[in-house]
Parts: structure tokens; C-alpha cells; sequence
């Protein structure tokens, strides 16, 4: 488990979801998706510390200036539909295995220049992907 040390800088909620961007000690910003509000859990106030918690399996590398990342599962895809939300936008994916959905924290929206028509990779971690019998 990796424990980073920071304070929370930021926090912007919809109904009972909160996008909240802790300013770590050395200065680097980590959003998490907590599903509470300032109003419902006494941990979120700005300012607070806070520690920044995540698996190993969750970190995905690249090496700056590619694209290459360790992650096999990329999928070249492109951008059919964005359906804005406060905290989040919904994007419907066009791909040559099938239309995929992703919801993407909505300042990537205008961070990625994302638009329909947009040429992306979806990139799916391994460690999230479940299997089901038929």
C-alpha cells in the first residue's frame, strides 16, 4: 500500500460524491473520488491533513514524452459522445472491438481537447478486468 502525507486543498461535490484534490507535502496534487461530502464526513475540511492511500496495482507507468505505458490493455478508440457532469463526464468510445463507455473526472474534458471525433486510447487496467462465464 503506498501512504502519501498532504493537505486537502480542494473540495468539489455533487450530491453525495466529492472530487477532492489533496496538495501533498512535496507540493504534487492527488484527486480521489470519495463518496461522502464535507457534511457527512468531518475528515473533509480544506486545509486538513490528510494521508493519500493507494494499491500498487493501481499505478500505471509511462515514460514522459511517449505514449508508451505499462499497461497492455489499450484499446485505440474514438471519441462518439461526452455527456458532462459536474464532477464528471461520461464519454462514449467508438473502438474496433465494440462502443466502451469511461467516466473521466470532467477538467480532463478540456485538459485532453476531447471532442466527438477525437482519436484516443482507452487504456483498461489489468487488475480491473473481471471474466464471467457464459
Amino acid at each position: 500500500m503506498n501512504r502519501l502525507e498532504g493537505h486537502i486543498g480542494a473540495i468539489r461535490t455533487s450530491q453525495q460524491i466529492s472530487l477532492v484534490t489533496t496538495v501533498l507535502d512535496a507540493g504534487h496534487e492527488i484527486q480521489a473520488v470519495v463518496i461522502e461530502t464535507p457534511e457527512t464526513a468531518p475528515y473533509l475540511k480544506n486545509g486538513d491533513r490528510a494521508a493519500v492511500l493507494f494499491k500498487e496495482t493501481e499505478v500505471l507507468l509511462y515514460l514522459p514524452g511517449t505514449t508508451q505505458i505499462s499497461e497492455p490493455n489499450q484499446i485505440p478508440a474514438e471519441v462518439d459522445k461526452l455527456e458532462a457532469g459536474t464532477l464528471f463526464t461520461w464519454v462514449g468510445l467508438r473502438t474496433p472491438i465494440g462502443d466502451l463507455g469511461a467516466i473521466i473526472p470532467a477538467d480532463s474534458v478540456a485538459l485532453l481537447g476531447l471532442v466527438p471525433g477525437k482519436k484516443v486510447v482507452a487504456c483498461v487496467k489489468t487488475t480491473e478486468v473481471m471474466l464471467s462465464g457464459e
